[in-house]
């Protein structure tokens, strides 16, 4: 019997018998149940959070406050430099005065006495000075005129220093009246030693409002808030002792275009984005809508916490330090079943079809529910619309 000789036929034949057994029992040799097509996608992901608001905000303080004295108005806008209020030391004293009050109408009665009938003009000239630069800046505190506050309380004093040099000059020789002077001199220094002009450093909206949590909960510090700290300040515990701070905090000055929510998630299925964009809505509050972005995400369990940004003007929530938020945004990625995200040595992704067993692709769930979930990629061009995942 002769040899049967192997032809170029015969191999061809058996590759397409070997290409048919591929195709028709792929999904067993590669080990897959069932293969998904990725799609193009968007959602809308509305939640109710818990919010913190923190604020940029310059804040006076003082030492050893006894009486405050409020010079500008509460919601008003101040500029950098004007007088927000005045701040009295412990040894602040009303009866000091009413003695300063009663020491300068006897000077002005003892000195009508003194010159009688007789007219002095250059006096009356220096009274009409002092009668001026009071009422200015008395129409300036009002805020009926606009000026600096700093400059004009030093022209009344000058003007009153030289009402007074005057009348002690021309009447040196009488020793009751110098006795008056010492005694207005004394107590005027005593008064100004206890008694502080507050200046705004910066220009904003000022408030006399304070809730405890000014030194903690500043931008400055949100590298340093965490979960726990959160949840402390909806519980309104405080951060830190206040009673221990040398100063206290009297009034502070809102920027009302820079400002923060912090907002807290405890289903496990919320996933903000670093650079996304959300709208909310304060309850109490639903007449007005803001738009922040996320700076920074913070995750522990199923709870997460988002810093978002806002330049939005802050209006009302100045007054509000937290409560509930509605939050949403409107989401763009991939859409999936949510039976093909797996997790792979801690992280979260999917298997791309593209060699047996496929390959896998961390991701980022936007959003999901039993059926669907919407994902993006963490690294960029590796999947998109029309791929093929797997579903184990």
């Amino acid at each position: 019997m002769g040899k049967l000789r192997v032809t170029g036929r015969f191999y061809v034949f058996l590759t397409l018998v070997m290409a048919i057994i591929l195709f028709l029992f792929r999904d067993s040799l590669f080990g897959s149940g069932e293969i998904a097509v990725v799609y193009e996608a968007t959602a809308s992901d509305i939640r109710s959070v818990d919010a913190v608001i923190v604020r940029d905000e310059e804040i006076i303080s003082s030492k050893q406050v006894s009486r405050l004295e409020y010079i500008a108005q509460e919601g008003t806008l101040v500029a950098s430099g004007d007088p927000v209020m005045y701040v009295y030391s412990l040894e602040y004293s009303e009866k000091l005065i009413r003695e300063l009050n009663n020491v300068r109408k006897n000077i002005q009665t003892y000195h009508n006495i003194l010159l009688g009938n007789e007219i002095d003009s250059t006096l009356e000239v220096y009274d009409l000075t002092v009668k001026q630069k009071a009422l200015d800046l008395k129409n300036l505190i009002r805020r009926n005129t606009s000026g600096n506050f700093l400059s004009l309380v030093s022209q009344l004093e000058d003007a009153m220093d030289e009402r007074r040099a005057y009348m002690s000059a021309t009447m040196r020789s009488d020793t009751k009246l110098i006795k008056y002077y010492d005694e207005e001199k004394q107590k005027v220094s005593a008064i100004d030693a206890w008694r502080n002009t507050m200046l705004a450093r910066e220009g904003g909206v000022v408030s006399f409002y304070i809730d405890g949590y000014e030194n903690d909960l500043t931008l400055e510090k949100m590298s340093e808030f965490t979960i726990e700290k959160m949840r402390k300040v909806l519980m309104g515990e405080k951060l830190s002792e206040t009673g221990l701070r040398d100063e206290v905090n009297v009034a502070r000055i809102v920027n009302q275009n820079n400002w923060s929510l912090i907002v807290l998630a405890d289903d496990g299925k919320w996933n903000p984005v670093n650079g996304q964009t959300y709208s909310f809505q304060m309850v109490g509050f639903e007449d007005l809508l803001y738009t922040g972005t996320v700076k920074s995400v913070q995750k522990m369990g199923d709870s997460v916490m988002a810093q978002l940004d806002i330049t939005d003007p802050i209006g009302p929530l100045m007054y509000q330090r937290s409560g509930k938020a509605a939050i949403g945004a409107n989401l763009s990625g991939l859409r999936v079943p949510t039976k093909a995200i797996i997790k792979q040595n801690g992280q979260t992704g999917v298997l791309l079809y593209d060699v047996p067993g496929g390959t896998f692709i961390p991701v980022e769930v936007l959003s999901e529910d039993k059926n669907e979930a919407l994902i993006m990629p963490l690294v960029e061009g590796v999947i998109s619309g029309g791929s093929r995942v797997l579903i184990k």
